[in-house]
C-alpha cells in the first residue's frame, strides 16, 4: 500500500510540474497558431510545459479557398461548401499540432464566425451575428466539435460575451502563465479582435502572467520586441512541415503560404492586461 501511495504522489507531482508555467496560444484561424507561435510551442513542450492552442474560428469564411476546395465558381457556393472548407481547415490544425507534439485534447476549437469577430465586438450583445457564408448564428464544429457544445451540451450564440466567457473558462481551467494572441495592429479584423477578446477574458479572470502578442498580417511593431525567438534548423524544418499541412487540398489559394510565412524568427511584444 505504501509503495502504491508513493507512486500516486509521484504521478500527481509530475503532472503538476508539467502543467506549471503553461502556455496558451490563441489563433484567430486555423494556421495562425503555426505562423505566429511554432517556436514557442516547440520550446514549451521541450520544457514539459502544457501547451493549449485555442482556435477562435473554423476558417470557414474564405471565399477563394472555399471555391478551390469545392471546385466550384464563387457564385455557386453553398453554406455547406463553406462549412466543409472549415472542416478541412480544422483538420489542418489537428495535423499540424500533432506534428509539433501538442496532444489532441490541448487543441480547442471555439467555432465562432470567420470574418465576423470584429462585427461581434462592435455589436456587443445588441443582436446575434449571422455569418454570411455559413448562415450560422451559433458555434459549431465539423471535423471537431466546438468547445461550448462539448462543455455545456449546446452551442453558443454569436455574442461577444460568449467568446469572452469561453476564453475565460479555458484560462481558468488551464492556468497558463503565458498567453499569446495576434496583435490589434494586424490588418485582418479577426486578428485585431482576437487581441481585444483575449485581453477582456484575461481581465475577467484577473490574469497575473505574461500577455504577449504577434503580428501576422502587416508590419512588426515599431518598438523592439520583448521576445525575439530564433528558430533552430530543426524547428525551422518543423514549422515548414506544419505550414505545409495547412496547404493540403487548398491549391492554388494557399500555395504560397509556406514561402510567405516561413521566417527564421518569431517576434512577440508584451502588453499590460489593464
Amino acid at each position: 500500500m505504501l509503495f502504491w501511495l508513493l507512486g500516486l504522489v509521484l504521478v500527481f507531482s509530475t503532472a503538476s510540474a508539467e502543467a506549471a508555467g503553461g502556455v496558451l496560444v490563441v489563433a484567430p484561424h486555423p494556421d495562425d497558431e503555426v505562423i505566429g507561435c511554432t517556436g514557442v510551442i516547440i520550446g514549451a513542450l521541450k520544457e514539459k510545459k502544457q501547451v493549449t492552442v485555442v482556435v477562435l474560428t473554423n476558417g470557414d469564411g474564405h471565399v477563394a479557398l472555399t471555391a478551390a476546395v469545392a471546385k466550384k465558381e464563387r457564385e455557386q457556393l453553398t453554406p455547406e461548401d463553406f462549412m466543409n472548407a472549415g472542416a478541412l481547415r480544422q483538420g489542418h490544425s489537428v495535423n499540424a499540432m500533432k506534428r509539433l507534439g501538442v496532444p489532441r485534447n490541448d487543441l480547442i476549437f471555439l467555432g465562432y464566425p470567420d470574418g465576423g469577430l470584429e462585427k461581434i465586438w462592435q455589436l456587443d450583445g445588441s443582436e446575434v451575428f449571422r455569418q454570411t457564408f455559413t448562415q450560422k448564428r451559433e458555434t459549431y464544429g465539423m471535423s471537431a466539435r466546438d468547445y461550448h457544445s462539448l462543455t455545456h451540451g449546446s452551442p453558443a450564440p454569436y455574442f461577444k460575451a460568449n467568446v469572452v466567457a469561453d476564453l475565460a473558462e479555458i484560462i481558468r481551467a488551464r492556468k497558463p502563465q503565458e498567453v499569446l494572441v495576434s496583435h490589434e495592429s494586424d490588418k485582418h479584423g479577426d486578428h485585431r479582435t482576437a487581441f481585444w477578446l483575449t485581453r477582456e477574458a484575461l481581465r475577467t479572470v484577473e490574469f497575473q502572467g505574461r500577455f504577449l502578442s504577434y503580428v501576422v498580417h502587416g508590419v512588426p511593431l515599431p518598438q523592439e520586441p520583448d521576445v525575439r525567438l530564433t528558430l533552430t534548423a530543426q524547428e525551422y524544418a518543423m514549422k515548414q512541415a506544419a505550414l505545409t499541412d495547412h496547404t493540403k487540398g487548398t491549391s492554388p489559394v494557399h500555395d504560397g503560404l509556406v514561402q510567405e510565412y516561413l521566417k527564421p524568427e518569431e517576434l512577440f511584444w508584451q502588453f499590460p492586461i489593464r
